[in-house]
């Protein structure tokens, strides 16, 4: 089960990437998606239980959730720009 624990923050910023633009104005979505990678990174460390191991596993969820957000929300702008050209 502990695999599982160890893909969520991954997963979490895919989805976290591809719903970030469908969020209200520019400073709400900045605020719900900073939230957002913070609830969720430290979901997955107390869920997999790294934090009995050491509190610098919050920084790593939480930074490993808001980097793959930030790529696939990037991706997804990007692919956006792409199909409107075409």
């Amino acid at each position: 089960m502990n695999e599982l624990f160890e893909i969520f923050p991954f997963g979490a910023g895919v989805l976290l990437g591809l719903i970030w633009s469908r969020v209200g104005g520019p400073r709400r979505r900045l605020v719900a998606w900073a939230l957002s990678c913070i609830g969720l990174g430290a979901f997955a460390t107390f869920a997999s239980g790294e934090w009995r191991k050491s509190v610098l596993y919050f920084l790593f969820d939480i930074g490993l959730v808001t980097l793959v957000s930030v790529t696939v929300a990037l991706g997804v702008a990007y692919w956006r720009r792409l199909s409107r050209g075409a």
